[in-house]
């Protein structure tokens, strides 16, 4: 179940994410408390990667075990060597529709996205929490401004396509397991 909350600055999109995500298998309060403790707790966790802190925070505040999927062997290669909790798994996969899809069957999965093609006024990295599959579009939950919002499964497709071709962002999926 989603709560209704919108992320408080412009760089919390993956920590309200992640808490939604931990909301749904243990109910919380989000609060602006919580999405600032887990942004600060990964500003000092490490330089090396955006992401990692957040997990870190997740796993030892919840008591959860983390999958996070990447999209680029390199990128792989270069995370796993960052330390980090037993708690969070990364493989390698390559990030499209079908494991989107099966990864829907079990939970709402978390989405790195280029938000141009939410907004259509800049390119920049975003994470989306994914909510359901309806024919041929997306159900998601947006913390930028706390609205569920339907994307086209083609558009959707281009927003992870895009963050990989034009920001150069490696794309990645985070679900609890």
């Amino acid at each position: 179940m989603i709560q209704k909350y919108t992320q408080t600055t412009y760089e919390t999109c993956l920590a309200c994410c992640l808490l939604q995500l931990v909301n749904n298998v243990k109910p919380i309060k989000i609060t602006k408390k919580l999405e600032l403790d887990c942004i600060v707790h990964s500003l000092k966790f490490s330089k090396n990667d955006f992401v990692i802190g957040h997990l870190d925070f997740i796993v030892k505040k919840f008591k959860v075990n983390i999958l996070r999927i990447v999209d680029n062997i390199y990128f792989y290669n270069y995370i796993k060597k960052i330390k980090h909790s037993k708690n969070i798994n990364t493989i390698v996969q390559t990030i499209d529709l079908n494991l989107i899809n099966n990864l829907l069957k079990k939970n709402y999965p978390i989405i790195y996205i280029d938000a141009y093609y939410l907004f259509k006024i800049h390119h920049y990295p975003h994470f989306v929490t994914v909510l359901k599959k309806n024919k041929n579009n997306y159900k998601i939950f947006d913390t930028w401004d706390g609205k569920i919002k339907l994307i086209n499964q083609i558009t959707f497709l281009e927003s992870i396509i895009s963050l990989r071709n034009r920001l150069r962002f490696t794309p990645q999926i985070l679900t609890i397991t």
